[in-house]
C-alpha cells in the first residue's frame, strides 16, 4: 500500500501538536506531584484517567485517586455525580419516557467557581454542572426523537438563584458555555460580590503579515499527435510574487502550532515549439506562449519548533492550495509552409484547456525571528492544462514576510 507523503508529513506535524504539556495534580492526601502530561490531545474529551511523566516515570491517576489538577491554564477536579446517559446522537435518539443516570466519578473541567460553580464534562456530547452548598446536579437539556425536548436547566437555575432578586430571567439564559458561564458569574456577583475563580478566556491570537519574494518555476509538457512534439522552452523561468498572510494560534499559551493563510499573486511565464515534418516541401510549426497570474490562496498547518520571539526559531508547514485565474494574455499558432507559401492560424493556447481553478499541495521550511520570517516552498505540481496538452508546473518558492501586527 503506498503512503501518501503529504499526509504523511501532516501527521507528523500533528504529532508534534501533542507534546506533552505541565500539569498539576493534587492527590487526596494534598500531595502535589508535578510533572508532564502524556497523551494531552485526549482531553478533547474529558480523560477517565491521567497519565503524568514525572521524575522519568510514568504514573496513571484515575478520579478516585486525586482532588484535581491544573493544566495549561485549566482547572479540574475530582467528583462523584449522577450523569445523564441518555442517548443523545442523532443516529440514536428515542423517544425515552424517563431520564436515565448513572453514578459515576469524574473529572469536571472548572468554569466558575463561587457561591455556585459551573463546571463541564465531555464524553460522547458536553454535560454541565452547578454546585451550590454540597449539592452538585448536572443540568439538563435533552432531545428526543420525536423532536420535543425535555428542558430542565431553566428550572434548575430558578432555584439556584432563588436567593438574587435581581438575576436575570433565566428563560433568556441559552445552554451554552458562554451564556451559562455568564448568568453564574451574575449571580454570584449579586450574592457574595464575584467569583473566587474564573476559566481565561484566551483572546483569538492573530497575527497578520506581508509578504514579497521569488519563484522558480519549472514546467513539464507531455501531448499527443502532432503536439507530441512539443519542447519547453525556457525549461524554467522565474517571477517576483508578493501577497498577504495571516495566522491563527491553534494551542493555548503556546505558538507552536499553527493554522496558516496567505493569498500570492503568483505568475507563470512561458513557452513552447514542435515542428510538424509533413514532407521534404511542407512542414508546420507550432509556437505558443503562456502568461497567467493566478491567485494562490494557502491554507496550510504550520509547526514552530522553538516558540520565542526573542530568538530564531525553526519552523515547517504542510499545505492545501487553490489557484485562481486572474490575467490570461496567453497565445498560440501554427505557421504552415509549403515550399515558398507561408500560412499562418491563430489557435486556442494549449488546446483551450487552461485551468481557471486549480489545486495542489506544498511543503514548506523556514526560519523565523521577532518579526520576520523566511521560507523556501515546494508546490507539488498543479496542472496548467490537462487536454490534448498536459502542462504542469512545480514552483520553488523564496519568501520573506514580515509581521505588521
Amino acid at each position: 500500500m503506498k503512503i501518501n507523503p503529504i499526509f504523511f508529513i501532516c501527521a507528523l506535524l500533528l504529532s508534534f501538536s501533542v507534546q506533552a504539556q505541565n500539569i498539576k495534580v493534587t492527590l487526596n492526601d494534598g500531595t502535589v506531584t508535578e510533572g508532564e502530561i502524556v497523551e494531552y490531545s485526549t482531553l478533547s474529551k474529558t480523560p477517565d484517567q491521567i497519565k503524568v511523566l514525572s521524575n522519568g516515570k510514568i504514573e496513571i491517576y484515575d478520579p478516585s485517586q486525586v482532588s484535581g489538577f491544573e493544566l495549561d491554564g485549566d482547572k479540574y477536579i475530582s467528583r462523584v455525580v449522577d450523569l445523564n446517559i441518555n442517548t443523545q446522537d442523532a443516529q440514536n435518539l428515542t423517544d425515552f419516557s424517563e431520564l436515565e443516570w448513572v453514578l459515576k466519578q469524574v473529572f469536571l473541567k472548572v468554569l466558575v467557581e463561587g457561591t455556585v460553580g459551573l463546571y463541564t464534562y465531555h464524553d460522547s456530547r458536553l454535560h454541565y454542572f452547578a454546585t451550590k452548598g454540597n449539592t452538585i446536579v448536572e443540568l439538563v437539556k435533552l432531545k428526543r426523537l420525536n423532536k420535543s425536548t425535555v428542558n430542565q436547566y431553566v428550572g434548575q437555575l430558578n432555584i439556584l438563584f432563588s436567593d438574587c432578586e435581581t438575576q436575570q430571567k433565566t428563560d433568556n439564559i441559552q445552554f451554552n458555555t458562554i451564556s451559562l458561564r455568564r448568568a453564574v458569574m451574575e449571580y454570584n456577583q449579586c450574592v457574595s460580590g464575584g467569583s473566587e475563580y474564573v476559566q481565561e478566556n484566551d483572546p483569538a491570537d492573530i497575527s497578520f503579515y506581508i509578504l514579497g519574494g521569488y519563484t522558480i518555476t519549472s514546467y513539464s509538457i507531455s501531448a499527443d499527435g502532432v503536439f507530441s512534439g512539443y519542447q519547453v522552452d525556457p525549461e524554467s523561468d522565474g517571477s517576483f510574487t508578493f501577497g498577504v498572510g495571516f495566522d491563527v494560534n491553534l494551542l493555548r499559551k503556546s505558538r507552536k502550532l499553527l493554522f496558516y493563510n496567505e493569498v500570492l499573486l503568483q505568475n507563470y511565464k512561458f513557452g513552447g515549439f514542435t515542428r510538424n515534418q509533413i514532407s521534404p516541401e511542407q512542414y508546420i510549426d507550432y509556437q505558443f506562449n503562456v502568461d497567467l497570474d493566478y491567485l494562490e490562496i494557502t491554507n496550510a498547518l504550520r509547526y514552530n519548533f522553538g516558540a520565542e520571539p526573542s530568538k530564531a526559531n525553526i519552523f515547517g508547514n504542510i499545505g492545501i492550495n487553490h489557484g485562481i485565474q486572474v490575467s490570461n494574455t496567453s497565445s498560440e499558432y501554427s505557421v504552415n509552409v509549403f515550399r515558398d507559401t507561408e500560412t499562418r492560424t491563430e489557435r486556442e493556447p494549449l488546446g483551450g484547456d487552461i485551468a481557471n481553478y486549480r489545486i495542489s499541495f506544498s511543503v514548506g521550511l523556514g526560519l523565523r525571528y521577532k518579526f520576520a520570517m523566511a521560507e523556501v516552498r515546494y508546490g507539488f505540481s498543479p496542472r496548467i492544462s490537462t487536454d490534448p496538452i498536459t502542462t504542469t508546473t512545480t514552483p520553488l518558492n523564496f519568501l520573506m514576510a514580515f509581521k505588521v501586527f
